[in-house]
């Protein structure tokens, strides 16, 4: 204990001595504002993930701001190019170490070179985002650029936000604005997350037309190109401020936004607070600080007039009138065509429609193999993919010739060189483990986890290891050391909670099936994101030996695939008596023999299923999820069922009780257990003695980190 406190103390102090992971920059206010750049976890948004009071996981957040100030554009050509309207990511955002964040990487998308940078004042507590928009082709093109994103959460409490206020004193959002106000329900003294205004540009009134103002206020959630700015409930939280240029070839056009942001408030400060937040913004407004920009890219600002641009002493027709206004950006990544050498078509295939395929000599599983390492690399990797795999098996070919011959020789089975995926937290003897984090980064387990080794028995090809939220934690998005998840029904959003890679690997027809786990939602959830199958058995139903822990006893590994029978196949073959965990003795003397005997479509023929109506009230004021889970209800009923309303509340007299949860600290027990089977992990140099350095790592994500430098390890600001 005394060498891990040691490592410990240690930590603490080299904490920030070394560059940070996620990065922060704080401001004269105490603000910590959290920039989404190219460090870990890889989001390269350019927006804000959350603004805090200081940095890591115990810093309360200072504004209700949940992600805002990325950009997505749509480029008016035909065909419409891929990830149009979506978030854009990618950019390679490099952080100065103090202030400033600059593209390395730019985007192309349709044509359109986009590249942006983002500076935070740290005096003045505001920050800027520079985006800027270079046709690449012959012929003019016009793009529609959407800047916002989500204020907050809710619409009660001290996570929720409304508009409060606009330039021309209305609160409705128009071209005649060259700001808006967003603010947090006051409760007397209670603090609540200080007042945000985004600065949109030199507006346009009747006295003073301008064609480059904002063009229309639209919904950051749903569709902020269609879809109108709302005032009211959760989706209030979400604005997006969109601009429409068009740009001439060879040409560039910038588009400028601040973001305004006070300290935290009350019912009593939150008016002297608003007032110096606006007027910051109206000086914004009417004279950008831009006198650190190049000529170029001042030429280029669209959504600032001539007058705005001088009012600090740039001469606008001297540098700007009779010129090209092509701004210097970065040279753009290698493009590379998305190809495959394979005729076989893997998009949308079930295990079965595999297996039948194998077995009738249509293909091979090389061939499917191939077919899902090349969709891994045109869709999964490179600046817009969707980051399903952290890792890729380097024998998966290897894998898939040993089933074919296997297969030649007479074999057979359900899952004989079937590629599966297996989430980064179960144990390869090939692959690294990771659990998502630096932590564990390139930990070689001595032995497969029971069920990987159940599939390989069975003769599947393990084709990777896939993302997930650091250590499994987070119920809502999949965030990882090497990158975000993206969910592939719609791609500016999250796959849904820590076992989203998965989840997108399927739905992206980039593996057959695959293994997860779940603590809290990480199975139903990423399926339900996904449009996929899963079953959340009975605890012990599967094996957790070789699982890295989040709660031990309530963690469970499990399947997920395409459709229900593919579901049972997978389970033929993981489910079974582990003798090292004692768990799986009593479910396995009652799992059925074959899995698929199950399949029967009277099953629910006079069965009762209950339900609890109460678990269907959002707090966030949405209805669309719930109205539809209310609806499925009739394909029960379809089915035979009898459906029967219990409690009122959950909890409630009629309600089955809850299992008591076991005494004393069960996750610290999980990371007892996991460390003692692995000793390979002190052989291999991971310091890693008991929970307290797996929670207290410093490697993690900054913003999970649970500790902050005291205040002589404070680093430079920004």
């Amino acid at each position: 204990m005394r060498t891990a406190f040691r490592y410990f103390v240690l930590s603490l102090l080299l904490l920030f001595e070394r560059a940070s992971a996620f990065d922060y920059v704080a401001d004269a206010n105490g603000t910590w504002w959290g920039i989404q750049d190219a460090a870990p976890p890889r989001v390269d948004t350019g927006s804000i993930r959350a603004t805090q009071t200081g940095p890591g996981v115990s810093a309360p957040y200072s504004t209700s701001i949940n992600g805002f100030g990325g950009i997505r554009v749509v480029v008016e050509t035909t065909p419409a190019p891929r990830f149009n309207g979506e978030l854009l990511r990618g950019f390679g955002l490099t952080f100065d170490g103090v202030s400033r964040f600059t593209t390395t990487t730019p985007i192309k998308l349709g044509g359109v070179k986009i590249s942006r940078s983002v500076y935070i004042n740290q005096n003045e507590n505001w920050g800027r985002w520079l985006d800027t928009f270079t046709n690449t082709t012959r012929s003019p093109i016009t793009i529609e650029v959407a800047f916002g994103g989500q204020s907050g959460i809710g619409v009660m409490g001290a996570n929720s936000s409304s508009i409060v206020n606009t330039s021309d004193g209305d609160a409705i959002v128009t071209a005649a604005d060259a700001w808006v106000e967003v603010a947090t329900r006051l409760a007397d003294a209670t603090l609540v997350g200080g007042p945000q205004v985004t600065v949109l540009g030199t507006p346009t009134i009747l006295a003073r037309p301008f064609i480059g103002a904002m063009s229309f206020a639209g919904d950051w959630l749903v569709d902020p190109f269609y879809r109108p700015l709302t005032y009211a409930g959760h989706e209030a939280n979400f604005q997006a401020y969109v601009n429409t240029i068009t740009i001439n070839p060879g040409h560039s056009r910038s588009l400028l936004h601040f973001v305004v942001l006070g300290p935290m408030v009350n019912a009593a400060s939150s008016p002297s607070v608003r007032a110096m937040v606006e007027a910051a913004a109206n000086n914004l407004a009417a004279a950008p600080p831009i006198g650190d920009l190049s000529a170029a890219e001042i030429c280029s600002i669209d959504n600032f007039d001539i007058a705005a641009r001088m009012a600090n002493g740039f001469d606008y027709y001297s540098n700007c009138i009779g010129r090209n206004f092509a701004v210097q950006q970065p040279p753009l990544l290698p493009q590379q065509p998305a190809t495959t050498t394979v005729t076989y078509d893997v998009v949308g295939k079930t295990i079965a429609q595999l297996r039948a395929d194998l077995q009738s000599g249509i293909t091979t599983s090389v061939q499917i193999t191939q077919a899902y390492l090349d969709r891994i690399k045109a869709y999964d990797q490179g600046q817009l993919g969707f980051n399903a795999f952290e890792v890729i098996a380097q024998d998966a070919l290897e894998q898939a010739k040993a089933a074919d011959a296997a297969r030649f020789s007479g074999q057979a089975g359900p899952l004989l060189g079937i590629p599966i995926a297996v989430k980064n937290l179960y144990d390869t003897f090939d692959m690294p483990a990771t659990n998502g984090s630096l932590t564990f980064a390139e930990f070689r387990p001595a032995h497969d986890a029971f069920q990987v080794a159940q599939l390989r028995r069975a003769g599947a090809v393990i084709i990777g290891k896939t993302a997930l939220e650091e250590y499994a934690t987070s119920g809502n998005y999949s965030n990882d050391a090497w990158g975000q998840v993206w969910n592939v029904f719609s791609p500016s959003k999250s796959a849904i909670a820590s076992s989203g890679g998965f989840a997108s690997a399927l739905a992206a027809s980039l593996a057959a099936a695959a293994l997860g786990s779940q603590t809290g939602d990480s199975l139903y959830g990423p399926s339900s994101a996904a449009s996929l199958v899963t079953l959340r058995g009975t605890d012990g139903l599967e094996s957790g030996t070789g699982v890295m822990p989040l709660t031990y006893l309530t963690d469970f590994g499990g399947v997920i695939a395409r459709s229900v029978p593919d579901l049972a196949d997978m389970l033929n073959v993981v489910v079974a008596v582990d003798p090292a965990d004692p768990e799986t003795s009593a479910p396995g003397r009652h799992t059925p023999a074959d899995w698929r005997a199950l399949l029967d479509p009277n099953a629910l023929v006079g069965k009762r299923i209950g339900f609890i109506p109460s678990t269907w009230v959002d707090p966030f004021g949405t209805t669309n999820t719930t109205d539809a889970e209310k609806a499925a209800l009739e394909f029960f009923e379809d089915a035979g069922a009898i459906i029967v309303e219990m409690g009122v509340t959950v909890g409630g007299a009629d309600t089955p009780p809850a299992p008591t949860a076991p005494p004393g600290d069960i996750r610290a027990e999980g990371w007892g257990h996991y460390i003692d089977s692995h000793p390979e992990l002190a052989t291999q140099g991971f310091k890693i003695f008991t929970v307290v350095d797996v929670d207290c790592s410093q490697k993690k994500v900054a913003y999970v980190r649970p500790i902050q430098a005291p205040a002589r390890l404070r680093p430079r600001r920004g």
